[in-house]
């Protein structure tokens, strides 16, 4: 056997994206994705969205590693259902299928559970008994399904997004069930600061803007929502109750355990090829299914420039890094999932890259020109500038509204009052009498209370007079890159004739056909509230529907 350092385990994007540079002995298992006319070749993935007749031979990722040598995997396992990649959605999947009886096991490649939500953040649902304490208005959930599906292009599977609608809400209640203790903060207060020695807090969102032209229901919920103490907050203990209850059914988690390579035999996925940090190979056996649920390809540039060109300048800084300490989300799952036959769904992909609301201000491009009504919500705002030349837009405020920042962060400064339209011009970099136009505009439509230029409501129209306060602004940075696996209602990944891959189920970011073209405002917190159901229902199926 191939002996690896610890240097050799830490894989660099480029060396996984080529592929393992093994031998090709278990050929003759079907290894996924490959089965080489000869041996020691490899075969490239034809198609880079679903339906589509392309081959891609060119593109690295589409092209099906060697077969991992059958002589260097030092050990097997078995298990009804195995699920790569832990977050939320791996792990909501783990606990249903335990609990509908299988032996379930968990590869993941960090040292623990790998949420981006580990650190605080909202979770999207309608009806959870915690809602309802709230006080929560009550939704129409036909209204907010179908003006979803407007919102993403009707891209996104409307009978997926039913089932969250209609199973969200006990879903959260499942996901906080096993907690020491749930707190549901009152309004305006704050989870205390220090440890939260195990208690979970949540932070209600109760108000909803359904009347407007971009209407926000009132979906989310913040949990923990403070990042200065990591391993106490955000998903934290929900995950590790979960895990506890998955243990406690005779289930298994490798950690610091990279899924390579699935194996099919007669057409089904029958088992996945795991390595640990020290180089070793382990066959892990799924009787019934395997789940992909492995995270996104936002830090995967060649995937990016594939399935989102729009996105590839993007910086995706919401992270995880593996136990090798090497960056996350780099595609894998979605690069398994093609090897074994099935599809990416049908471009194009949405990038989630929020700006902060920025109503009640005027943005200009770099002319010095409106071009948009500022009312839109924060994804839509970043997905103008990302389209305005230069990729950059200013925020331009006046006395009336103060200094209001356009991409607030760590990083940001206040700019300093400005007296006069020259020198906010020079800040622009545009023609002075350009930028006074466009402000004197403005204001006209301050004065009279209707914006026929652009359509921006009339509470948010107010004149700005000097100082003049401006900020230059970018897209957003990218949180995830939404774009996954072709799959069918009951979450089992599709091949290019729409046909279930038999023994292969996706969940989580791994998963298409939940956001189409766009990430939408509409239902704050979906994100991860639509992989908390959608990945219980994954793991429940692989195990009932196999």
């Amino acid at each position: 056997m191939t002996h690896f350092t610890l240097e050799d385990a830490r894989l660099s994007r480029r060396s996984f994206l080529g592929g393992a540079a093994a031998t090709g002995a278990l050929a003759a298992l079907g290894l996924a994705g490959c089965a080489p006319q000869q041996q020691g070749t490899s075969e490239a993935v034809p198609g880079t969205v679903s339906g589509s007749t392309e081959t891609a031979t060119a593109t690295s990722f589409l092209t099906a590693p060697e077969p991992i040598s059958e002589a260097d995997i030092t050990a097997t396992k078995d298990a009804d259902v195995v699920i790569v990649g832990c977050g939320i959605s791996g792990m909501a999947a783990a606990r249903a299928a335990a609990e509908a009886g299988a032996k379930v096991i968990v590869v993941e490649k960090s040292e623990r559970f790998n949420c981006r939500g580990s650190m605080g953040s909202q979770l999207g649902s309608i009806g959870s008994t915690y809602q309802v304490e709230a006080g929560y208005p009550d939704i129409d959930t036909a209204a907010l399904i179908n003006r979803y599906m407007q919102d993403t292009l009707q891209m996104a599977s409307q009978p997926l997004l039913k089932h969250w609608a209609d199973h969200s809400g006990e879903d959260v209640d499942w996901f906080l069930e096993l907690c020491d203790e749930v707190k549901l903060l009152g309004p305006g207060e704050m989870a205390p600061e220090g440890p939260l020695e195990g208690t979970v807090y949540l932070m209600p969102k109760a108000t909803a803007n359904t009347d407007g032209r971009y209407p926000a229901y009132a979906t989310a919920m913040s949990v923990n929502f403070d990042p200065t103490f990591p391993e106490d907050a955000g998903f934290y203990y929900p995950m590790l109750s979960f895990q506890n209850a998955v243990e406690a059914k005779g289930g298994e988690f490798m950690y610091a355990t990279w899924g390579r390579q699935l194996v099919k035999e007669d057409g089904r996925v029958t088992a996945v090829i795991v390595q640990d940090l020290e180089g070793n190979y382990t066959r892990v056996n799924a009787a019934k299914a395997v789940v992909l649920s492995c995270g996104d390809f936002g830090n995967n540039k060649e995937m990016m420039e594939v399935y989102a060109p729009q996105a590839v300048d993007l910086n995706c800084t919401y992270n995880c890094v593996d136990a090798a300490g090497e960056i996350c989300n780099l595609g894998e799952g979605h690069q398994m999932a093609l090897w074994a036959g099935a599809v990416m769904e049908k471009a194009p992909y949405a990038p989630m890259s929020h700006l902060s609301d920025i109503a009640d201000v005027l943005l200009v491009n770099r002319i010095g020109e409106r071009f948009i009504n500022e009312g839109l919500g924060a994804q839509s705002l970043s997905n103008v500038i990302m389209r305005c030349p230069g990729e950059v837009a200013f925020c331009i405020t006046g006395e009336a509204q103060g200094p209001k920042v356009l991409q607030p962060g760590p990083d940001a400064v206040k700019p300093e009052p400005l007296s006069t339209i020259d020198e906010a011009a020079a800040v622009v970099g545009c023609d002075a009498a350009t930028l006074a136009a466009t402000i004197e505009r403005y204001n006209e439509l301050a004065a009279q209370g209707v914006d026929t230029d652009f359509g921006k409501t009339a509470a948010a129209l107010t004149a700005i007079n000097p100082p003049y306060y401006v900020y230059e602004g970018h897209p957003g940075n990218m949180l995830v890159m939404m774009g996954g696996i072709d799959c069918d209602r009951a979450c089992r990944a599709l091949d290019a004739n729409g046909d279930p891959v038999p023994g292969l189920y996706v969940a989580g970011n791994n998963q298409g056909c939940r956001f189409g073209a766009e990430y939408p405002m509409t239902a704050p917190g979906i994100s991860h509230g639509i992989a908390l159901s959608l990945g219980r229902l994954a793991g429940t199926n692989a195990y009932t529907l196999g």
